[in-house]
């Protein structure tokens, strides 16, 4: 919920869903399910990944998602080193790629109407 609260995303209506899986096929399929699911219901999509594979959690949200979409991701919540991101999968894609590699971290989408 924390990072719900400063993505500035849409907290009216939100799904956490826990892991999703892990092979590319499968994980860039359900990716653009929940990108649908975020539009048509206006709902944020909140997921989680085992912290060895969040780098290549990101490369696979940014190659699925479309450029419209806000992505957001919070690492090390409530630790001094906490970081939440939150942008346009475009924006995203225009800047060095933090390294969030085995890091706790949580990770929303959101394609509705702020």
């Amino acid at each position: 919920l924390l990072a719900l609260m400063a993505s500035g995303m849409s907290g009216q209506s939100f799904s956490f869903l826990g892991y999703l899986p892990n092979k590319g096929n499968e994980l860039a399929r359900e990716i653009k399910r929940l990108e649908t699911l975020s539009s048509k219901f206006n709902q944020t999509q909140i997921f989680i990944e085992t912290p060895y594979r969040n780098t290549a959690m990101i490369n696979t949200l940014l190659q699925s998602l479309s450029g419209g979409t806000h992505l957001a991701i919070g690492v090390n919540l409530t630790l001094p080193e906490e970081k939440i991101i939150s942008m346009h999968v475009a924006q995203w894609k225009k800047i060095k790629l933090p390294d969030f590699n085995k890091q706790p971290a949580v990770f929303l989408i959101y394609a509705g109407r702020l």
